[in-house]
């Protein structure tokens, strides 16, 4: 099958949403890709119109390959084909033009998102600035941009309420894939709101801390409980309608002893890395 024809209808199965084909149509394909030297975009190989035309096709193949394995899940793929797409995004010739909430700036965004999410805030600082090097990217109106960086700002100013907004509405939503990360960004803000109860207050009525940390109140209290202990790794201890703070518990110890739980070593290193920037 010749890679026109693997395009063609790797292009159809993706309108489709038939993710799981995507990625098997992509092997083949990206074989296709390095046999043809479009793989990695050489500057010298970007010249004429018809090279460049190529290269773009080979840059949608990998949006395909970077989407679909977000969608599916599979961060670490998403990831890899994140680092193939990089030569093409900061290449001049390929993107000449300004760009404007385009399938590249929602994957660039999506990746800031994924460092949020992962508590890599420095890292994120220093993808956002390489971006400003870029005159084709508009970090102040590109609604895919402007999502994780205005998230990120409000982060480091405290502005949790903000925050909620932001990720409670999926209509906030730039696009379906950002959903990916609503959870555990969210655990990340209760985790934030929760170290600063602690260090605020002894104590506080129940009800009064499922505000605070945006919890439902016809919740029960026992799953409440339940889900600052599993989610957040916070031991407080309930009595009479109270939630008894232990300031001598040390939080991190309790993160330490379940390395399993994926969700709850981002959100500690999430917290970690702001306190660090702060």
């Amino acid at each position: 099958m010749s890679l026109q024809s693997i395009t063609q209808e790797l292009y159809g199965t993706f309108e489709q949403e038939d993710y799981e084909k995507c990625q098997q149509l992509l092997v083949p394909l990206k074989i296709e890709l390095i046999k043809h030297n479009l793989l990695v975009p050489i500057t010298t190989d970007s010249t004429t119109k018809d090279q460049i035309n190529d290269f773009k096709i080979s840059q949608k193949i990998l949006e395909i390959g970077a989407l679909s394995s977000l969608l599916l899940n599979k961060t670490q793929v998403f990831e890899n084909y994140y680092s193939h797409l990089k030569p093409f995004y900061s290449n001049s010739k390929i993107h000449l033009k300004k760009e404007h909430n385009t399938t590249s700036t929602k994957i660039i965004s999506l990746y800031l998102l994924l460092l949020l999410s992962q508590g890599l805030v420095s890292k994120f600082h220093i993808e956002v600035e390489h971006l400003t090097f870029f005159q084709q990217y508009d970090l102040d109106s590109d609604k895919y941009l402007q999502f994780p960086i205005n998230l990120e700002k409000h982060l480091m100013e405290g502005n949790y309420i903000k925050i909620w907004n932001l990720l409670n509405d999926e209509n906030n939503l730039p696009c379906k894939e950002y959903i990916m990360f609503v959870d555990t960004l969210v655990n990340a803000l209760r985790y934030e709101i929760a170290k600063s109860l602690e260090k605020t207050y002894a104590t506080i009525p129940i009800s009064n801390c499922k505000n605070l940390l945006y919890f439902p109140q016809e919740e029960s209290d026992m799953i409440f409980e339940e889900s600052l202990k599993e989610d957040l790794g916070m031991n407080w201890t309930f009595k009479n309608g109270y939630v008894f703070f232990n300031s001598s518990t040390d939080d991190n110890d309790e993160f330490k002893h379940d390395k399993s739980n994926k969700i709850i070593t981002n959100v500690l290193n999430y917290a970690e890395q702001i306190e660090s920037i702060i």
